[in-house]
């Protein structure tokens, strides 16, 4: 994710209401819901913004962890959690390339990875890259990767008059399609369910094989 990326959500950090779109909105609680928290579980938010749906998941989870490239959306959201009294949630920055680099993720036996509209930042093969680290952070420990984002089930060009409802920018976001999504976690042997929300927005559930019941 390049510094353009880093310096906007550095900028809007202190005015950064996640609920402005509603597909994002709707994308963001679907996600919360199919992680299907528990207090046993260790999720890690990745790209956190603000930490408000990492902040919420607290109350029910053992302990939440959130990473964000901006140092502006770190600080609000630490603010915000100590604002609410949560104790065991905590944020660092990070990015999808490298986000371990103020933290030893794989010493937290995460059990679960949740990130929500932002992966269509990066490119296809940096998400590549990303669900791969996602992977390997998590280690033996993981059980359920959940992905809500822009991604194109259809083509996106018929719905262009619906842009600025989704929170898609065609000049700076970089959406994959289903498919490509879905690749990449079956090379990884995770069994996959999609949920579409929009032609253009959906949540991806991605479970290791012995999680299913």
């Amino acid at each position: 994710m390049n510094n353009s990326v880093k310096k906007r959500f550095d900028n809007a950090s202190k005015e950064y209401v996640t609920d402005n779109y509603i597909w994002r909105y709707r994308a963001g609680q679907l996600v919360s819901e199919l992680a299907n928290p528990n207090v046993n579980d260790v999720i890690l938010d990745m790209g956190c913004g603000t930490g408000k749906q990492i902040i919420e998941l607290s109350n029910t989870i053992k302990c939440g962890i959130g990473i964000d490239i901006s140092e502006g959306m770190i600080r609000q959201s630490t603010k915000n959690a100590s604002d609410e009294n949560r104790e065991n949630v905590e944020f660092f920055i990070g990015t999808f390339d490298e986000p371990d680099q103020n933290i030893d993720l794989k010493e937290k036996r995460i059990t679960k990875i949740i990130s929500n509209y932002a992966l269509h930042h990066l490119n296809s093969q940096e998400k590549k890259k990303a669900i791969e680290n996602m992977v390997y952070i998590g280690g033996q420990s993981l059980q359920t990767i959940v992905i809500g984002d822009l991604m194109f089930f259809e083509n996106p060009d018929k719905y262009e008059d619906e842009y600025d409802e989704i929170g898609y920018g065609p000049g700076s976001d970089q959406p994959s399609t289903v498919e490509e999504l879905v690749k990449c976690f079956s090379e990884l042997n995770f069994n996959i369910e999609v949920h579409q929300l929009h032609p253009l927005v959906g949540v991806l559930v991605a479970s290791k094989s012995f999680c299913l019941k």
